[in-house]
């Protein structure tokens, strides 16, 4: 445990503001024509410019349908309205950036009037509040676009030629706000389906970055990531008064250890590299690429602060000193840079080419900073259409080093010595341990940002893959398969049952689910001999969009040209017990395969009474992976190959570009069209 200098104060503590002094609207004399169906269309009304606060909206320019737009897209009659802000600085956080007129902008741009709200369970506590904002401000204030009366419309009541008319199907408030009431884990849990089948058109989730494609979903959805603001300078200062202090400790137990001066003097020419891979959760991502930035920037101000300081070198040893920092913000397409979740983490930090790496990333920065000084305000890119926000930012690439976690270089006549660690910043170890599952061998930090503690963290990588190893071999027995022969064996025997000359082609595509959902499983023909197939249990998860109908597609295909049977259950939460029910009895099935949350097989699997595994496991259970740790006794070679395989992690990538077959964004795996059936 590694403390901190702890603050009192409370990031999740709303900070109330002031309100904005009311700015009252201009609002121009009401003219009414008359339609011939006897309605009445009103160009602008004074009672329309008064919210229920009390507080009255900005009247919008009338160059624009939505009055003028400023850089972040947000038209005019929303960005100036006093009210809103108003509310916003009273009744929500001032840490929590919930993006409300974001929202309520597009809200009004797809003229949406049903919409429904999905909060993880931190967050429900502010949906009551944030729904009534959303009712009270949405269309409430929003320019009718005039045009002149035609020919089939009276004058007005005045006679003075045709009056301004307006567009009468632009809704005038929200009809309905459903907040969705299932528990929400992670985005991969985004509801539309639900949230289409309460007839709402807009489905806004909060909390999580997109991982099901906005094509793939049944209506449209925004996803607010709700940042929080972070002291990044606070967590800049415990890492460095952690590695200082560590340095110092070093240096002063090596000292005693040397005889003489001589072997202290050679010790201390011996600068400390932190070569830091920084991450976190897509809440504080601002904070992940603000304390890089700050962490890379450090050498030069520390350069500054001594120059222009009377401090000795003496003095400088003692406080720890020599040491630098570098810094990269690692990313795991199509995630946010530094951004991981509990299954999807970057994986091969220990191996990474730091340099190449911080060469890329510092060139990137430069473009970007190019692009800033030649545009006046950049892009709202922050919503559901767009994941490449908050790019990593680095420093300087210095000479090339080797790979590892501590190795010892030679530059200028000065000895180097490298550490690669992570730094994470959650309030929480569920999503820092896959990053520590697929990178075992780094040094791991996790930075509190509401209690403001930096501690070093360890997770029994050994201890859950030897738990893992069981569930597979105990599947492989399950399944009859108990070495890779057999394997071998039972794609001979289904080749033969499919008269082909290969393994059997696995589907995809659009009529997969449906395909899959309909055709009953067939005995192969050794069935006969050695009684019948085993038979294994899909879970489909149903929670959301946990499961990919194409991942079942592909398991389900997997399984029968092995000769298994299969038997697909759709769950919206696994339980012993559930599973318990269906596992009983002679004919109960003995293993599964679950297509929801990977985590769910790593974290509780051990707690089932038959294996449970995740599709990845399952690829290994029947020789689908290569070379798989999971399948390694690991008393082959005593001490050479369990250091090997410590350093193997374990693959998170079930939402990555990068993932194998199991994965949601491989190629085979990217159709996840939902078939209606009984239409």
């Amino acid at each position: 445990m590694i403390p901190s200098s702890a603050a009192s104060a409370d990031p999740r503590a709303p900070h109330h503001i002031s309100p904005p002094p009311p700015c009252r609207a201009v609002v121009p004399p009401r003219r009414i024509i008359r339609r011939r169906g006897g309605r009445r269309a009103v160009a602008s009304s004074s009672s329309a410019s008064s919210s229920s606060t009390g507080v009255d909206a900005a009247a919008p320019d009338d160059n624009d349908e939505d009055g003028p737009r400023g850089g972040d897209g947000i038209p005019s009659h929303i960005r100036n309205n006093a009210g809103l802000h108003h509310v916003i600085s009273t009744c929500l956080p001032s840490d929590y950036e919930f993006e409300i007129p974001k929202t309520i902008a597009r809200i009004e741009r797809s003229n949406a009037v049903d919409v429904a709200l999905q909060l993880p369970e931190g967050l429900t506590m502010y949906a009551s509040t944030i729904g009534d904002i959303l009712v009270r401000f949405a269309h409430r204030f929003r320019p009718r676009p005039a045009r002149k009366a035609g020919r089939d419309e009276e004058e007005d009541e005045e006679g003075e030629g045709r009056a301004v008319v307006v567009d009468d199907d632009i809704p005038s408030r929200l009809n309905s706000l459903s907040v969705l009431g299932d528990v929400t884990y992670g985005a991969c849990c985004v509801d539309d389906l639900s949230a289409k089948s309460l007839g709402c058109d807009l489905l806004i989730h909060y909390g999580h970055s997109c991982l099901v494609p906005l094509n793939r979903t049944v209506l449209p959805c925004l996803y607010v990531f709700v940042e929080i603001s972070v002291d990044a300078r606070h967590l800049v200062e415990c890492v460095r008064m952690t590695f200082e202090g560590e340095e110092g400790e070093r240096r002063r137990g090596r000292g005693r250890s040397v005889h003489g001066s001589e072997g202290e003097g050679v010790d201390d020419v011996c600068t400390l590299v932190v070569e830091a891979c920084v991450m976190g959760t897509v809440q504080f991502r601002s904070a992940v690429v603000e304390a890089a930035r700050m962490l890379d920037d450090y050498d030069d101000d520390d350069d500054d602060r001594a120059a222009s300081t009377t401090i000795d070198d003496d003095d400088r040893r003692r406080r720890g000193g020599a040491v630098r920092f570098r810094t990269i913000v690692p990313q795991a397409k199509p995630l946010s840079p530094g951004e991981v979740l509990g299954c999807t983490s970057p994986s091969g930090l220990a191996e990474l080419d730091f340099d190449a790496a911080a060469a890329e990333s510092s060139s990137r920065r430069k473009r970007r900073e190019a692009r800033a000084r030649m545009e006046d305000v950049g892009g709202d890119n922050h919503d559901a259409t767009s994941l490449r926000v908050g790019k990593d930012l680095r420093a300087e690439p210095e000479p090339r080093n080797d790979p590892g976690v501590i190795v010892v270089a030679s530059e200028e006549g000065n000895r180097r010595r490298r550490e690669r660690v992570m730094i994470f910043v959650a309030d929480g170890r569920f999503h820092l341990e896959a990053a520590m599952m697929s990178n075992p061998t780094l040094r791991a930090l996790r930075y509190d940002p509401y209690s403001k503690t930096l501690t070093e963290e360890r997770y029994e990588t050994s201890k859950m893959r030897g738990l893992r190893r069981d569930a597979v071999i105990g599947a492989r027995q399950v399944l009859g398969i108990t070495s890779s022969s057999q394997v071998d064996d039972h794609r001979y025997r289904a080749d033969l049952f499919s008269g082909s000359g290969g393994s059997a082609p696995l589907e995809c595509g659009d009529d997969v689910a449906d395909r899959v959902m309909q055709q009953s499983a067939q005995m192969s023909p050794f069935s006969h001999e050695r009684g019948p197939p085993p038979t294994m249990g899909i879970i489909l998860g149903t929670l959301g969009r946990q499961g990919n109908p194409a991942i079942l597609s592909r398991v389900r295909s997997l399984l029968r040209s092995r000769g298994i049977r299969t038997a697909i259950v759709l769950l919206s939460e696994i339980f012993p017990k559930k599973l318990d029910s269906m596992s009983s009895g002679p004919g109960g099935i003995r293993a599964w395969v679950q297509i929801a949350c990977p985590r769910l097989s790593v974290d509780w699997g051990h707690h089932f009474s038959v294996p449970v595994l995740s599709p990845y496991e399952l690829f290994v259970a029947l020789g689908e992976v290569d070379d798989s740790p999971l399948l390694r006794s690991g008393g082959a070679v005593e001490g050479q190959s369990e250091r090997k395989e410590e350093e193997v992690g374990y693959p998170m990538d079930f939402y990555s570009k990068s993932g194998g077959q199991w994965a949601n964004y491989h190629d085979d795996n990217k159709d996840r069209k939902v078939i209606s059936y009984g239409s």
